[in-house]
């Protein structure tokens, strides 16, 4: 990724999550059917007490049943810009805000392992002054999971991530005024192989209930704090709890053979028995030095954020007794670490790089030893999570990379399918792995089977027979590709189009599960379900799927279901029974007499999504068209 190439823009600060997390549990959630887990005789607000009452799971449980999946970037600007001479904070562009609005949606809610960030834009500074502004053409991607980042914590605050996306030339504004490093972007972006930019960066040190101490506290405490959220719930009213963790992040030139997603470069992965653990980094070789990406890597040693001391980091070629380069901790430490977003420099000038080149890579601590080797051959997805609607097979492709470059050749390959392991959800047996074949460009490609809802992930491990994948996925020596499939429903879309269907098999499932809709739109109301019909179809449109504001965020409904409800939503409120006409003159009067006046026409311009603010607005009035 040519993050580990200059010229680079580093940005620091803090990003907030706030996920309903009720589908993360089998006993609220199947995913397979796409469906919330309603009893026969539950109701809607019977489901959200039961929500509620999972908050106070022992140990802790469902720590926010009324998020909004919203996620921004607060208190985030450019740290510093890297022109080749190591990171600088005197360009123009330091101290610009970093802005990121997006929705957290996991592809498969049971696991940790498919966050993706659905989102319409980013940008770096200000507009009328020195900026970079990019459209979206791919939602940020979660990879390379670090589940042993931080000794202390709670929930996930044990762990990191990296998250990637990347920003072809067409849509970019870069306005680069006096800013020294965005000139120095703009020229990159005129090389033969510059596609645009990618924009990484690693979230950390995630902080709960607004309260850093939980992370070194009993678990009295934490309990106490799953308590209070509870007892807000009990009392009434709109309660989210979203969290919030560290960010360094990286703006660099996007190059030509680089996944969108995640890193390609050579990645140097944990080994077995190590005496201390250091994450998966990536490594790219330069005219006399070797940029490696430290950002998911080192843990802090606590809340304070200090980094771990390795004492001498040392690049070793597998084979050599003695060192290539090495840095002393000064290099990685919090100051380091937070200046040029855990990318660190190796000299490696009086080495022949060809050996370098040709060579399998080694990271060792002076203190430790043997940290990190090089996994010479590795298998990147093309489209790392994908959404199938029942049916025809879809395709799966990877692409074979050598040391960080793609490599053209056939290859063998052994491909497992896994299941994920959820409390509660039925154990599903995975099937037995395939050995495949390359073709001659490097790629393979996997037919992923659609006939019925299901989830599941594709792992390619180079080589014939690879050892069983005894542990499951790994984030941290595996690729992968998760696959979603969502059932056709097609008894629910022959239903007849009345309220009590649409209610019964569409809306209640989402009704039920978040309640922060109270906020815009009440589904539990057939006049004003019907009222915003313009804009109920144009935000479930599947052209709208990778936006912002596509509903239900979390990307769940089926074909059926939204066949069932557009028919309902195309049928004029005169057209209804005579039983859901007085449903409707109860609930809003006013409302179904001017839907009936004003029938709607049919809606067939292309997908123009309004402002989320606008939006918010106009759902809060029945007034407000």
């Amino acid at each position: 990724m040519s993050i580990l190439q200059t010229p680079r823009i580093h940005f620091k600060g803090q990003i907030s999550w706030d996920p309903i997390v009720t589908n993360n549990y089998a006993n609220f959630y199947n995913e397979d059917n796409a469906q919330t887990a309603l009893t026969p005789t539950e109701t809607m607000q019977q489901f959200r007490e039961s929500a509620i009452e999972s908050v106070k799971s022992p140990g802790g449980g469902n720590w926010n049943p009324h998020g909004t999946h919203r996620v921004q970037f607060f208190n985030t600007s450019v740290s510093s810009v890297d022109l080749g001479k190591g990171p600088v904070t005197t360009d123009k562009l330091c101290g610009a805000p970093a802005k990121l609005s997006a929705m957290l949606v996991d592809l498969e809610p049971y696991g940790a392992c498919t966050s993706q960030l659905f989102f319409d834009g980013i940008s770096f500074g200000i507009d009328g002054g020195c900026r970079i502004a990019a459209p979206c053409k791919q939602r940020f991607t979660a990879r390379y999971i670090n589940f042993q980042r931080n000794a202390e914590g709670i929930i996930a605050g044990v762990a990191s991530v990296n998250w990637q996306t990347s920003f072809p030339k067409q849509g970019l504004h870069i306005d680069a005024h006096k800013s020294a490093a965005l000139a120095a972007l703009q020229l990159a972006l005129q090389d033969s192989d510059a596609q645009g930019l990618v924009v990484s960066f690693n979230a950390y040190c995630t902080v709960y209930f607004d309260d850093p101490g939980l992370a070194t506290a009993d678990d009295a405490a934490t309990d106490a704090q799953f308590q209070l959220l509870r007892d807000k719930l009990i009392k009434g009213g709109f309660q989210p709890n979203p969290a919030r963790s560290q960010v360094v992040g990286t703006i660099g030139v996007w190059r030509k053979d680089e996944p969108m997603h995640e890193p390609g470069d050579r990645a140097l992965l944990p080994v077995n028995g190590a005496k201390t653990f250091v994450a998966a980094a990536q490594a790219r070789q330069g005219k006399g030095i070797m940029s490696v990406d430290l950002s998911n890597s080192v843990s802090e040693t606590g809340m304070d954020l200090k980094k771990e001391d390795l004492g001498t980091l040392q690049l070793f070629l597998t084979g050599k007794k003695d060192a290539i380069a090495s840095i002393n901790y000064d290099k990685y430490d919090r100051a380091a670490y937070e200046a040029g977003a855990g990318i660190v420099t190796f000299d490696i000038s009086k080495t022949n790089p060809a050996d370098i080149e040709k060579g399998q890579l080694e990271l060792h601590s002076s203190k430790y030893g043997l940290l990190l080797q090089e996994s010479v051959l590795r298998l990147i997805p093309q489209t790392p999570n994908m959404y199938l609607d029942q049916g025809p097979a879809g395709n799966v492709k990877f692409q074979l990379y050598a040391r960080g470059k793609p490599l053209h050749q056939v290859s063998d390959v052994t491909l497992f399918q896994l299941y994920v392991r959820a409390r509660g959800a039925p154990v599903k047996k995975d099937p037995a792995p395939k050995n495949l074949k390359t073709d001659a460009q490097g790629v393979l490609n996997v037919s992923a089977d659609a006939s019925v809802g299901n989830v599941y992930a594709y792992v390619p491990v180079p080589g014939k027979n690879a050892p069983a994948l005894t542990q499951g996925l790994d984030t941290q020596t595996n690729t992968y590709a998760y696959v979603r499939v969502l059932p056709a429903d097609t008894a629910i879309a022959a239903m007849a189009p009345s309220w009590a269907n649409v209610y019964k098999y569409v809306l209640i499932n989402w009704n039920a599960m978040a309640p922060c809709m109270d906020n815009w739109l009440d589904l539990a109301n057939p006049a004003q379900v019907h009222q915003y019909a313009n804009i109920l179809r144009r935000l479930t449109a599947p052209a709208a799927f990778e936006t912002y504001l596509f509903m239900p965020v979390t990307r769940d409904m089926t074909a059926g279901q939204r066949s069932l409800l557009y028919k309902f939503l195309d049928k004029p409120l005169t057209a209804l029974t005579a039983a859901e006409q007085a449903d409707l003159a109860e609930k809003a009067p006013a409302m179904a007499f001017k839907a009936v006046q004003k029938p709607e026409a049919a809606d067939t311009e292309e997908v123009v999504l309004p402002h989320f603010t606008q939006l918010s607005r106009s759902l809060r009035s029945l007034d407000n068209e």
